[in-house]
């Protein structure tokens, strides 16, 4: 049945299992190679995939559940997986794939991002941080394991950019979600606004 799912999935997709960790799977799909955002955005066109977005709760509980059963989930914190999310230079995240704004279904972010350290941190990254998967924003030029997933047969579709240099590019624009972060305060706790924790400034 495996060899029979494998076939299938290479003459439908076009899909090299060379380049991915083979798993009986048909909708996720992740990388044993770590390249940069771009690479990986074209290795997964290559395959007649793309890179993974996440705007529905639904999309997140199945690729975590992905994750842990063929034992995938990022091992710590300095590893994770590049997604499809992009900074635009108007300093929001986009789905590159949809042409949606990420966070407008789904808000996954971790605790304290996207912080833009040194104003170039543009590209979305799945990670692990305290035992939680999460959101990341990290340097789109430095190489990362990548997750595609099958096309979306239905939604909204991005048209992709013709030019991506200005991810590479200094932007100080940072849209930050809005939540609140429980901190100790005289034997208690009080639950403080991000923007009063987190400041936009390179670290």
């Amino acid at each position: 049945m495996y060899k029979v799912v494998s076939i299938l999935i290479i003459a439908t997709f076009g899909v090299c299992l060379g380049e991915f960790v083979e798993t009986p799977d048909k909708i996720y799909f992740a990388s044993k190679e770590a390249l940069n955002w771009t690479e990986a955005k074209k290795a997964c066109e290559e395959a007649g995939l793309e890179l993974v977005s996440l705007i529905h709760e639904s999309e997140k509980a199945a690729l975590e559940s992905f994750l842990r059963e063929y034992k995938l989930v990022p091992e710590d914190v300095w590893s994770g997986y590049w997604l499809a999310g992009i900074r635009h230079p108007d300093g929001k995240f986009y789905w590159d794939t949809t042409g949606t704004k990420v966070g407008e279904g789904l808000n996954d972010w971790l605790v304290g991002e996207p912080s833009n350290a040194y104003y170039k941190e543009h590209c979305m990254e799945l990670k692990q941080d305290l035992g939680q998967m999460g959101w990341n924003d990290y340097f789109c030029v430095e190489g990362r394991k990548y997750l595609c997933q099958v096309p979306r047969p239905e939604g909204p579709r991005g048209e992709g950019l013709r030019d991506y240099n200005f991810l590479a590019e200094e932007n100080r624009l940072n849209e930050r979600q809005n939540y609140r972060v429980p901190m100790p305060f005289d034997n208690g706790i009080i639950y403080l606004d991000a923007s009063e924790i987190f400041i936009n400034k390179p670290f």
